[in-house]
């Protein structure tokens, strides 16, 4: 869902405020995100600054996680602390960097990623790349770690997300999954951006940028196909299956979201 999300390398949220025309540029008739990633020379790690006002979204409230490494309870997020983030296939200096993720993201907010384990020096974390379900090794020294007691969980057996918080149940609701020609991809993704958007368009109040992609589309608009939450202006079509791979729920529900979810929930698609 960005224009520099990430940059190959060759191998050697709380709210966001944007401008509604961002939105509508970026997500046209379904779900699509600017081409990604970008090939780039070797070790090129620098970005343009963005021209629009600074970041309004809130990062996860930063509590260390415990000192011997190992995942505790909730789940773990690291924030960019600097103007980005490079990821390597090893946890070593020596493993060359294979991308580089700029921060803030396009839309102004936090550069998050989902941690899936750790060493002293080193996080694996999921990375907005293809194929889903990626992940990479980022330095340590470069985040800042947060803990989410939120989760998601997408059932595409009944069209329905559940979204909790630690143990209790916050919303339960029927959604609009993909079609047969272009179902909802299953596997574990979390929340990387929060964009709010037209009301009385396509995509609703708000857009809960997800880190996966459509496993059929190759582009969408002639740009990535990148799967997420969003509200809809046919809440009459919330539980079906009639959407480009995004996940489609009322106005009101996805406000809510956008309110209470924190960048970097763990969001779970299950068949």
């Amino acid at each position: 869902m960005e224009v520099t999300t990430a940059m190959r390398q060759p191998m050697t949220r709380r709210r966001i405020v944007t401008t509604l025309a961002l939105a509508a540029t970026l997500f046209a008739a379904g779900c699509s995100s600017e081409s990604e990633p970008v090939a780039v020379p070797p070790l090129v790690t620098t970005t343009t600054p963005a021209t629009t006002a600074p970041p309004t979204t809130t990062a996860p409230t930063t509590t260390e996680p415990k000192p011997d490494w190992a995942l505790g309870e909730g789940s773990w997020v690291a924030t960019a602390i600097g103007d980005g983030v490079e990821s390597r296939s090893e946890p070593s200096e020596d493993s060359p960097a294979d991308w580089w993720f700029p921060s803030p993201t396009q839309f102004d907010g936090p550069r998050v990623f989902l941690v899936v384990d750790a060493t002293e020096d080193w996080l694996e974390v999921y990375i907005p790349v293809r194929p889903n379900g990626a992940t990479g090794w980022i330095p340590r020294d470069d985040v800042t770690l947060s803990t989410v007691n939120h989760r998601a969980e997408i059932n595409l057996s009944d069209d329905s997300l559940t979204v909790w918080d630690g143990d209790e149940v916050i919303l339960a609701t029927a959604a609009a999954t993909g079609k047969p020609a272009t179902p909802t991809p299953l596997g574990e993704f979390f929340v990387r951006d929060v964009i709010q958007s037209n009301p009385n368009g396509a995509y609703g109040s708000f857009i809960l940028g997800l880190s996966g992609y459509s496993e059929t589309l190759e582009t969408f608009d002639g740009k990535e196909p990148a799967i997420a939450i969003h509200g809809t202006n046919r809440p009459d079509l919330v539980g079906e299956e009639v959407s480009n791979g995004c996940i489609r729920i009322p106005n009101e529900l996805v406000e809510m979201l956008a309110e209470t979810v924190p960048l970097g929930t763990p969001v779970t698609v299950v068949a």
